[in-house]
């Protein structure tokens, strides 16, 4: 989860990465043990689990972040009692009793991980963790800004793929591949006359670049992407002075705007920034199935976009998407709305 501080775990001398799911688009194992009609992506990642792609982890953290990952965190404990697996609460309202709370899930989650492993996450490690992590967050900030210009050559299905690889470990080589990607962009910059349709992506988890891809060929261009492959991962800094666990507290509450937190508001006026920011012209809602958070904000979304003259266009999908020519027959009849005459480029 993007709620994961990974700080913590850099701090005690790992190295995080997120699990994905993505090499198990169907799940027949884990819908042995969790109701089929649960969330895909959960359901994928512990199809993996079960496949042991993840046995070279020493364990896992998993936030309770729904109730299907609640219960995620049931049958991986039962299937993985050997290795460590933490289970972090973290509240869906921010105030300042909530942020006391999480820090104090946080201040457990080092107790766990200095027992289990031996290891010991002090202020300075997690001081030097911090930094490390902003940095990152700095450097995909300002690939962002240069997407909101256009002077970057990276489209909605390279960035996606680009954070992708941000939350996989090797974080220093990450780092240092994206300042020289940086530099030959600024001294590179895009010149293309063509305007295209600007869109914004937002909704579920979302890794599916072949439904971006539709964009592409049509003409039209993802330009900002607020899902937990985009810049839900890491808008924001963590402040680097004072109790660490205290900033981290506040930086991953304070920055929460997914469906799952109860302040629908501050979620919409999230991407009313957004959308004025990038210059969208409309949105892709994506969800996918028996994601309740995500259905359950949909109707609100698109009636405070539909307000503002914003069109948005809702798909609901599995962990991959069978049915991609019914997705595509429907997506082109939307831009052929908006945009008039089209043909593939």
């Amino acid at each position: 989860s993007i709620s994961t501080p990974e700080e913590i775990i850099y701090a005690a001398g790992m190295i995080p990465y997120r699990i994905t799911g993505e090499t198990r688009p169907n799940f027949p194992k884990a819908s042995a043990s969790m109701h089929r009609n649960l969330c895909p992506y959960v359901l994928s990642c512990y199809e993996e689990a079960l496949d042991g792609v993840h046995a070279f982890a020493s364990g896992a953290v998993i936030v309770n972040a729904c109730d299907t990952r609640r219960r995620l965190y049931d049958v991986w404990k039962y299937h993985e009692q050997s290795k460590f697996l933490h289970m972090l609460d973290l509240p869906k309202v921010v105030n300042p009793d909530s942020k006391r709370y999480f820090k104090m899930q946080l201040k457990q989650l080092v107790a766990a991980m200095e027992k289990h492993f031996q290891c010991r996450i002090t202020d300075d490690s997690l001081h030097e963790a911090i930094r490390f992590c902003n940095e990152t967050r700095t450097l995909l900030g300002e690939l962002y800004e240069l997407r909101k210009k256009g002077t970057a050559r990276i489209s909605g299905s390279q960035a996606i793929r680009l954070v992708k690889t941000g939350m996989a470990g090797l974080r220093e080589e990450f780092n240092q591949r994206l300042s020289r990607l940086l530099s030959a962009i600024k001294d590179n910059p895009s010149c293309d006359a063509e305007k295209k349709y600007r869109v914004l992506l937002c909704g579920s988890y979302f890794d599916l670049t072949n439904i971006t891809e539709i964009y592409e060929a049509y003409g039209a261009e993802i330009v900002c992407e607020d899902v937990s492959t985009g810049i839900k991962y890491f808008e924001g800094q963590v402040d680097e002075k004072g109790d660490p666990l205290e900033a981290l507290a506040d930086h991953y509450l304070e920055k929460a705007t997914c469906a799952r937190m109860a302040d629908s508001e501050k979620r919409f006026k999230h991407l009313e920034d957004l959308v004025e920011q990038y210059a969208v012209q409309s949105v892709l809602y994506f969800t996918l199935k028996f994601c309740d958070n995500n259905l359950l904000d949909y109707p609100f979304i698109r009636k405070k976009f539909n307000e503002r003259g914003i069109p948005v266009f809702f798909i609901e999908g599995e962990r991959s998407i069978e049915n991609i020519e019914q997705v595509k027959t429907r997506l082109l009849a939307f831009l052929e709305s908006q945009m008039g005459y089209m043909h593939a480029v």
